[in-house]
């Protein structure tokens, strides 16, 4: 079965994000459909010009999906939100300009600063039009992290953003994880303190981009998922690590974003006996690695990511 990670040690805990928008139903988070892995934000928690969440919000995101092919050695990913690949005008960021901050993947089994501060991480930048700290669109590794925000006219914290939403009548949320979670540890307060780009990393490969999901069988409506633009890309399985993470991404203002729970497993062989799925070991793995991440809510996941072939 998939595991909870970073939600399931200690129990419940608030299930408000700062960055994040969570607002969809619960019961619908997190779950495997059509052989895609869902993480369903709050639908009103994107904040725009201070005022307003939800629907209205150019930056208001409904969740994100990832998908494991083994049969084209794959990896898909795909955004659902009201901000396009290309971000949007805005006169508050330093160069006009509010986009996407970098897809992370974190298998460390660390919090996200504690990982990024030992380049233990790996990440994703798929658009150009971005404040990234790399230069090319592709997959990295050895990625540590930066915060964007102080240049687009961005909160400081989870918890600025979290009070923000409240105050206008959203529900802040941060996908697969509460805005709160210790997976986020020292960007829940301070200034300027979300890690939403990468700073510096080592390019292992290229992306492909997605526009059209025809024939993937990806369905965010099944979630009522349905943001103004859906789009994303692939790339090859073999540049991401064997295992469970956290994969989290954040506008480039922390206005909204989303954490997805996962794992990429080992494909099993057509004809080859020897090789096989392995079964994850519940939290095992990760207590070994040393989590001790508490405060979220317990929530079952559903199961691995299928292994199609």
């Amino acid at each position: 079965m998939k595991v909870t990670l970073f939600n399931s040690i200690l129990g419940t805990a608030a299930a408000t994000v700062c960055l994040l928008g969570v607002t969809a139903p619960q019961a619908n988070a997190g779950q495997l459909h059509n052989g895609w892995n869902y993480a369903i934000d709050s639908f009103n928690d994107g904040v725009q010009n201070g005022n307003t969440v939800g629907a209205g919000s150019t930056y208001e995101m409904y969740g994100m999906a990832v998908k494991e092919d083994t049969q084209s050695n794959s990896i898909f990913v795909a955004i659902n939100a009201n901000l396009p690949i290309t971000g949007a005008r805005s006169g508050g960021a330093a160069d006009g300009h509010i986009g996407w901050g970098d897809l992370i993947f974190n298998f460390s089994g660390q919090n996200a600063q504690t990982a990024s501060a030992s380049g233990n991480l790996f990440g994703i930048r798929f658009t150009e039009d971005s404040d990234s700290g790399v230069s090319s669109v592709g997959v990295y590794d050895n990625v540590t992290l930066k915060n964007v925000t102080s240049t687009n006219s961005g909160f400081n914290n989870l918890t600025h953003h979290r009070n923000t939403v409240n105050n206008l009548g959203g529900s802040a949320s941060m996908g697969d994880l509460a805005y709160n979670d210790s997976y986020f540890a020292g960007q829940i307060t301070g200034t300027h303190k979300v890690l939403n780009s990468i700073k510096t990393g080592n390019l292992l490969g290229g992306i492909n981009l997605i526009n059209d999901f025809t024939g993937l069988g990806l369905d965010f409506g099944n979630f009522s998922a349905m943001g103004s633009h859906t789009f994303g890309f692939s790339f090859d399985k073999s540049l991401m690590p064997v295992g469970e993470f956290v994969a989290h991404l954040f506008a480039e203002c922390a206005n909204d974003g989303v954490a997805l729970l996962g794992e990429f497993a080992v494909a099993s062989v057509p004809g080859d006996g020897d090789v096989s799925v392995p079964e994850p070991s519940s939290m095992l793995g990760l207590l070994a690695l040393g989590l001790t991440f508490a405060g979220s809510r317990s929530r079952k996941k559903g199961q691995a990511i299928a292994v199609e072939g």
